[in-house]
């Protein structure tokens, strides 16, 4: 096997993917300003559509016909009962908690050092989209697609040079595709759990229904509540003043969400003492064409395709930094 070759047509599936995404995000805003000028912003539902669609509808399905020329395996099969299958849904929540102050950390740093206020477009998209909108991208469409294309077809593929690297590389690309420091490194951590979960039972529906219960949790309730204490007016008018009138006008979903909050900060700190007690349990086996670290490295980033990649990723942040 030709590992540069093999790497190279891996890091050009997802420049595909990133370059494809724009692209089409650009002609389709050209398109519909030109025959409806402003409505993409009258529209939360089609700005909701024109972000996403390009990503699901065409640059994942040319990133899979690229990924599927290359030799695939079958993992072995195996089950996960019910507490295991909820202990690692807590290690997920604990994970996506800790990458999110993370993340807020290091974009708090990249301002105060650069002067720029960074934004976060998953948040906009959350908080200005309708329920339903929120509901089928991020609850249904986005863990299935997503899981098939950063999980299914990269680890089917990469797993010959074994666990550890299949893992990593699986929740680097994963991070990286998310194109900001806010998601980057809850993304890297869940993506390197779920990669390590479909690798140890072979079964893609597990990931699919982790991957779909915590975007539930940690973004469509939260939004829901958002939604209806009118979280717009929070962040634009005296917060103090306006939370007291939320709660007196709309004291159940007030209640509501701060349930929500303490249930998900719980079953956070349930999750940390499970990522405690079964880090020691980690089992990483070697591949028929595992190498050394350094060779790994050699192999995955000294490559055109992966240079590429990596160059439209620099692109992406440094959009979504200073834009």
């Amino acid at each position: 096997m030709n590992n540069k070759k093999f790497f190279s047509r891996v890091g050009f599936a997802y420049f595909a993917l990133i370059i494809l995404i724009l692209v089409v995000q650009v002609i389709l805003s050209i398109v519909i300003e030109f025959f409806a000028p402003g409505s993409l912003y009258r529209y939360p539902g089609l700005y909701w559509i024109v972000s996403l669609a390009p990503q699901y509808l065409v640059a994942m399905p040319v990133c899979a016909i690229i990924m599927r020329r290359l030799p695939a395996m079958n993992l072995y099969q195996n089950k996960m009962k019910a507490g295991k299958w909820f202990s690692t849904l807590c290690i997920a929540i604990f994970i996506m908690e800790a990458g999110n102050i993370i993340g807020n950390l290091v974009c708090a740093l990249i301002s105060a050092l650069s002067g720029a206020e960074l934004t976060s477009d998953i948040q906009d998209m959350m908080t200005t989209g309708s329920l339903g909108m929120v509901f089928l991208f991020s609850v249904i469409l986005a863990p299935v697609l997503e899981e098939l294309i950063f999980r299914k077809l990269l680890i089917d593929r990469v797993i010959v040079f074994g666990d550890r690297m299949a893992i990593l590389l699986s929740g680097l690309i994963f991070g990286m595709i998310h194109g900001n420091f806010y998601q980057f490194f809850y993304a890297f951590g869940l993506g390197c759990l779920f990669a390590y979960v479909y690798i140890r039972t072979g079964k893609i529906r597990y990931t699919i229904s982790f991957h779909m219960t915590v975007n539930f949790l940690g973004g469509f309730v939260g939004t829901f509540f958002l939604e209806k204490l009118d979280y717009l007016q929070w962040i634009s008018g005296d917060s103090i003043e306006t939370i007291f009138t939320a709660f007196f006008m709309n004291p159940g979903a007030m209640i509501g969400l701060v349930l929500y909050e303490l249930l998900f900060i719980g079953l956070a700190i349930v999750g940390l003492v499970q990522f405690i007690l079964s880090f020691r349990k980690i089992v990483l086996y070697s591949g028929e064409y595992e190498m050394s670290a350094k060779k790994t490295a050699k192999a995955i980033f000294g490559n055109a395709g992966m240079i590429l990649f990596i160059i439209s990723i620099v692109g992406v942040f440094a959009m979504n930094m200073f834009a």
